[in-house]
């Protein structure tokens, strides 16, 4: 579930940085980047991290109980889940650094004009 979360946050903040993009192009100025952007980059990263963590600590927790969390379809599945959640975490991480960038861009030429003429 947390996988699926960080996949859906990874393209909410792809849309809303493409949307602020245009937004500034219709605008023909700098604005601000709203907060959603860094609630929904921060969200997904947390949300990747989150699932491998806890795929961790189950693995880790049954190798303990003397199980072997390495057979059947069930562990199929959560290696799939885990291994989508360590690619999200780059993923996301990626987005909030274009949404610090973003910021950082619109803060240094915030009241210039962005279109010529």
């Amino acid at each position: 579930m947390l996988s699926v979360a960080a996949i859906v946050s990874f393209f909410v903040s792809v849309s809303l940085s493409n949307g602020h993009h245009e937004l500034q192009s219709t605008e023909c100025r700098y604005m601000l980047l709203p907060w959603t952007h860094f609630a929904v980059a921060y969200g997904g990263m947390t949300a990747a991290v989150l699932a491998v963590a806890i795929h961790l600590l189950m693995f880790r927790s049954a190798r303990r109980a003397g199980q072997d969390p390495n057979r059947g379809w069930q562990s199929l599945v959560s290696t799939l889940f885990f291994v989508i959640a360590c690619l999200m975490i780059l993923l996301t991480a990626g987005m909030v650094v274009v949404a610090h960038m973003d910021a950082a861009q619109a803060a240094a030429n915030i009241g210039k004009p962005l279109c010529e003429g």
